[in-house]
């Protein structure tokens, strides 16, 4: 009899295996897709499509980011441009993003682009081209073609600022 017991032991496990598995394997795909979709979209999303990825980046989150940097700078050394100027900045890059998502063509995209990049290529000569070094350069064109690269406009690895930018 004691033979018996590990064997019905075993068989009980393996009931109760094949029963509590697949409400397992339920319950695990219910958490996973709950964790991908977010709970809200910020302004920087132009669809559910580009909300249900969760590793994606967020503009105001990216701009903010900017501007606390160029403030931090401005803050600890003695910069050519002032408060207003690093307002001036974020003004662009926030109607460029408005721009972009309501533009309904890559050619009418493109065009937002290039006014933004002209314009910041103004504030930054008027800053003796000290606004935008080498962080905020990175940071304002990985701004702009994410917000571009979501409309379907081009790659997140094409630098769509480089034909006129100047910074």
């Amino acid at each position: 009899m004691k033979t018996k017991r590990p064997l019905l032991y075993f068989f009980c496990v393996l009931i109760g295996s094949a029963l509590i598995l697949p409400a397992c394997a339920q319950q695990h795909e219910k958490n996973t897709q709950e964790q991908e979709s977010p709970k809200s979209m910020d302004s920087t999303q132009t669809s559910p499509k580009a909300a249900a990825k969760p590793a994606e980046k967020n503009l105001d989150k990216m701009l903010s980011g900017l501007k606390e940097s160029m403030i931090s700078y401005l803050k600890s050394a003695e910069p050519p441009y002032t408060m207003d100027d690093i307002d001036s900045c974020e003004k662009i890059l926030k109607a460029y993003i408005v721009a972009i998502n309501a533009s309904k063509s890559k050619e009418q995209g493109m065009e937002i682009v290039k006014t933004t990049v002209l314009n910041l290529n103004k504030l930054n000569g008027k800053t003796e081209e000290s606004l935008i070094e080498t962080s905020e350069r990175e940071q304002i064109a990985e701004i702009i073609v994410l917000a571009a690269s979501r409309k379907g406009y081009n790659t997140v690895d094409e630098d769509i600022t480089e034909e006129w930018r100047e910074w």
